[in-house]
């Protein structure tokens, strides 16, 4: 891979050539020896565009699963309180500048290539010592979502960790709330191969006197999150004990209605397009992060934010003008299609637990599959092969890390039982081919579901996109 900088960026296709040619750990396995998991080597970074992230208040969240809805919807209400926010998540879906948004608008192409123009004089600029390994490229997608920020204005950020939290890009800023959402066993190779070592890792963003809150409820984990608040003197507010979530007797195939209580403020009658019941308490802990910026600051200066603009009304049309792609993401048939990102066996127990309460659930339905060499694809498969009446095992083509549809039939092949018949067991090439057998297995009537992996929930969104008039 060429790491070095050039000299000119001209146009988007340049700029998109040279974030790509930096090192990706999205792509490559990582090894916990690199150099470039330092804290000290990103805030030098930082310091080259200028230190956005000392200016600009934040809430950070980290957690194994829910990370990404959450900050969707802090986001959403953020934005129906006026307050004009930036957002940073990761991976994206379809184009790169997805991951960083201000007020719900991400770069334009011209917006990207100065940006990548600019920091690429800068780093040009700075010392060859410094530069010549990197930057990797979620460094480099940290450092301009940061500059995209500050040009835009942004008043406040949302920031969701990529890979931990302790070491991660994201844990330089300045946040006024820090969110944990749940853990579970991923990443194993660099977090730790116990509950308890990668609660250590996420519960590393946890700053001094800043308030925490968490749905990391399994005792030795919950027990690692506790403890760093103690140490840190903040106050750590807990799912089902300081938060509370109450599901309304009905809900509406399509919406789900809800109530939310946190140590500040009672929210009821709230409805939300995301469907599960995960997705409810990930909006739980958006919810009560918001209530805490609003109820617990001081009254703010001429030049700061006033985050009494969050209020009961904004923090309800907030939750349900949230869109998120890909969290049981439904698109009209025929057939109907339902793409989740669910790539590790917690996360797929949620999805099937979603797809079980869904209407729609009992009509013919059809799995494509595909998972990354670095998950838990058997103790998936175990789960999923069983709901399915068809299974369409494929890889993903836009990164390199797939399992062979080899391997992933030998786990079916070596557990017959938890297939409906040998017949209903088939292998695609690629998303393009597994979308064609799946139409043909599912019929009019039927239903297509697509997980195991971001990346093949995105594939395949690409092509149910390209399809839309």
């Amino acid at each position: 891979m060429d790491n070095q900088l050039p000299q000119f960026i001209e146009d988007y296709d340049d700029a998109a050539r040279w974030i790509f040619d930096r090192i990706n750990y999205e792509r490559v396995r990582p090894r916990t020896s690199s150099g470039h998991f330092r804290l000290e080597r990103i805030e030098r970074l930082l310091d080259l565009i200028d230190s956005p992230h000392k200016r600009i208040p934040a809430i950070h969240i980290a957690g194994t699963k829910g990370k990404g809805s959450t900050a969707a919807m802090l986001d959403a209400i953020l934005k129906e309180s006026g307050i004009h926010c930036g957002l940073f998540t990761s991976p994206h879906i379809h184009l790169f500048e997805e991951r960083m948004k201000v007020g719900g608008r991400m770069p334009t192409k011209i917006d990207l290539t100065e940006l990548v123009r600019d920091l690429n004089d800068r780093l040009s600029a700075a010392d060859s010592k410094f530069t010549a390994d990197g930057p990797t490229y979620f460094e480099v997608a940290t450092l301009l979502a940061w500059m995209y920020f500050d040009r835009q204005n942004a008043e406040f950020v949302v920031l969701e960790t990529g890979l931990g939290g302790r070491l991660d890009c994201t844990n330089v800023c300045q946040p006024l709330a820090t969110v944990i959402t749940s853990i579970s066993l991923d990443h194993t190779h660099i977090l730790g191969d116990t509950l308890e070592k990668i609660a250590a890792e996420k519960a590393g963003i946890i700053k001094s006197g800043i308030p925490v809150m968490t749905w990391a409820l399994q005792p030795e984990v919950l027990q690692v999150i506790t403890d760093r608040g103690t140490e840190f003197n903040c106050p750590v507010f807990v799912g089902t004990r300081d938060i509370h979530v109450k599901s309304a007797a009905s809900q509406n195939g399509d919406v789900q209605q809800f109530d939310v209580t946190t140590p500040w403020r009672t929210h009821n009658n709230l409805q939300l397009t995301l469907l599960g019941e995960h997705q409810q308490r990930n909006a739980a802990l958006a919810i009560a992060a918001a209530d805490s910026l609003a109820m617990t600051l001081q009254p703010p200066s001429a030049k700061a934010v006033d985050y009494s603009r969050i209020t009961p009304d904004t923090i309800r049309r907030g939750i349900a003008n949230v869109s998120w792609p890909l969290r049981f993401e439904r698109f009209a048939g025929p057939p109907t299609f339902v793409l989740d990102a669910a790539h590790n066996p917690d996360s797929v127990k949620a999805f099937l637990h979603t797809f079980a309460a869904w209407p729609e659930s009992h009509r013919n339905s059809v799995l494509i599959f595909a998972s990354s060499a670095d998950k838990d694809a058997e103790g998936m498969l175990t789960q999923l092969a069983p709901a399915f009446d068809h299974l369409v095992l494929t890889q993903f083509e836009t990164n390199p890390r797939a399992v062979s549809t080899s391997k992933l039939r030998k786990i079916l092949t070596d557990h017959p039982a938890l297939i409906r018949s040998p017949e209903s067991l088939h292998v695609a090439k690629g998303p393009t081919s597994a979308l064609q057998l799946a139409l043909s297995l599912s019929g009019n009537e039927g239903v297509v579901c697509v997980t195991g992996s971001i990346f093949i929930a995105a594939e395949v969104r690409s092509l149910l996109i390209g399809k839309q008039p």
